[in-house]
């Protein structure tokens, strides 16, 4: 052996979900609408479960001919969990016949996804970055979350961040960004002048609040340039996409009708959160299947198929119902701690964290966040996703806490009221802001500012 090179052998702990957890939490994640197509294609492509297209009177010949095929493969491998989808060939070119004949648009997930085998990125991470990708916004932006992917697959954090960034190199650039900054940090090599790009990559690094509010000057004696190169940085700067996916439609866009899951009821004066799963289908296991490990005209080969396949069924019935109680504790704790807003609307939303509703339920802060995620509310105000009761709070000058809300909407009425030939600096309505009770800082003032699409000062000066 050579010098300097040596082996040794590491201990390392780690901690992976089994197949049943993975399967959970994805289902967890979806949508009522991706929760009915889930449900389609599982009782598709397993014949232990009883539906239109796999009746209890399958061919005992189909059986035998599926576990040959399928005998090798348990449906539940310590490694993650493998979905029966796919397994039967039949289902299968019913599923292909069926998208065959569907007219429509590449979605950005899609376009993504055909870039895979042609990155550097190791096959057996391809699982991790499918799940990645699927978690993008329609502007491109990653929107789930490091920490829970990483426990899902036994990684580290930044192992999944390293990934992320090997997706920002996909075509468009930029997609897998965390936030502005990141997918604007992503794009700086279209700009060929060398020179001009470290300026546009200081920028972004510690100058970006100052672009949105017009703080030029500052800019330039910060920087140490002359303006017209500013000017020029800032025109490369504006080549770039901050929303790199929004030229393809998103999967998450292909659902036209928000179906809400939890539908809120007034019972005893208080409300309460109610699951509606009316429009999912009954998970049945077929009697004759079962029957089946009976026979004994049965081969052991064909009877350890039905075994694999009804464990399969039981399995994902029972993750259906678990997240089925999942979403009800949790909208239930919300509704809890929102009362007010069921009385009085929006205004009346409390401040409260993804962090304080899991420590009330009991589980993980990234649970609270999968089971948010595209779930909607029937409530007294409309449809509301439930993402929407989460409200960051800031404390007043005499210590009462109110939503960020509140703030934001007394900033709209500071502006509605000044002088339009004078507009207010950042800095100017933080003072008024604080006047008024509310702490707040110009950095903060011109995110609020941004989230109300309101211009800086300088855009909104009218002469």
């Amino acid at each position: 052996m050579k010098d300097g090179l040596s082996l040794s052998a590491q201990q390392r702990q780690k901690q992976a979900l089994s197949g049943k957890q993975l399967q959970a939490l994805g289902l967890l994640a979806k949508s009522l609408p991706e929760l009915r197509a889930e449900i389609a294609a599982e009782m598709s492509a397993n014949p232990a479960i009883e539906d239109f297209d796999h009746s209890i009177e399958t061919p005992l010949s189909e059986v035998q001919a599926a576990s040959e095929m399928d005998s090798d493969e348990p449906d539940f491998p310590e490694s993650g969990y493998e979905s029966t989808i796919g397994k039967d060939e039949a289902a299968a070119e019913r599923r292909q016949a069926f998208f065959d004949n569907q007219v429509k648009d590449e979605t950005l997930q899609e376009h993504l996804l055909a870039q895979l085998p042609l990155s550097d990125i190791a096959p057996c991470d391809y699982p991790i970055v499918e799940v990645l990708i699927g978690d993008l916004d329609s502007k491109g932006y990653y929107k789930g979350s490091v920490a829970d992917v990483a426990m899902a697959f036994g990684r580290t954090e930044d192992e999944i961040i390293s990934l992320l960034a090997k997706i920002r190199d996909f075509d468009p650039p930029g997609c897998g960004a965390r936030d502005v900054a990141e997918c604007l940090l992503s794009q700086l090599n279209s700009i060929e002048d060398e020179s001009l790009r470290e300026i546009v990559q200081k920028i972004i690094t510690d100058h970006l609040d100052d672009i949105l509010s017009g703080r030029i000057r500052d800019m330039e004696r910060a920087l140490g340039v002359s303006g017209d190169r500013l000017r020029a940085a800032v025109l490369a700067l504006r080549s770039l996409d901050g929303r790199p996916g929004r030229q393809y439609s998103s999967e998450r866009e292909r659902v036209e009708f928000v179906n809400p899951e939890i539908h809120a009821e007034l019972v005893e004066g208080k409300w309460i959160a109610q699951v509606d799963e009316r429009s999912l289908p009954e998970i049945k296991i077929s009697e004759k299947f079962k029957a089946l490990l009976e026979d004994a005209s049965v081969s052991a080969e064909t009877k350890e198929y039905v075994k694999e396949r009804i464990a399969a069924a039981v399995a994902f019935r029972d993750a259906i119902a678990k997240r089925r109680d999942t979403v009800k504790k949790i909208a239930q704790e919300i509704f809890d701690r929102q009362q007010g807003f069921f009385e009085k609307g929006f205004p009346a939303l409390a401040p409260l964290t993804e962090g304080e509703v899991a420590a009330a339920v009991g589980v993980h802060s990234t649970t609270v966040s999968r089971t948010v995620r595209d779930k909607y509310a029937q409530t007294p105000f409309g449809t509301v996703e439930l993402r929407r009761f989460f409200v960051t709070g800031i404390k007043t000058a005499d210590g009462a806490e109110v939503s960020q809300d509140a703030v934001m909407r007394k900033l709209a009425e500071i502006i509605d009221d000044e002088d339009p030939s004078q507009p207010l600096s950042d800095e100017k309505l933080s003072s008024m802001l604080a006047a008024s009770g509310f702490a707040v800082a110009r950095r903060t003032v011109a995110k609020y500012r941004d989230k109300l699409g309101i211009l800086g000062a300088s855009a909104r000066r009218v002469k």
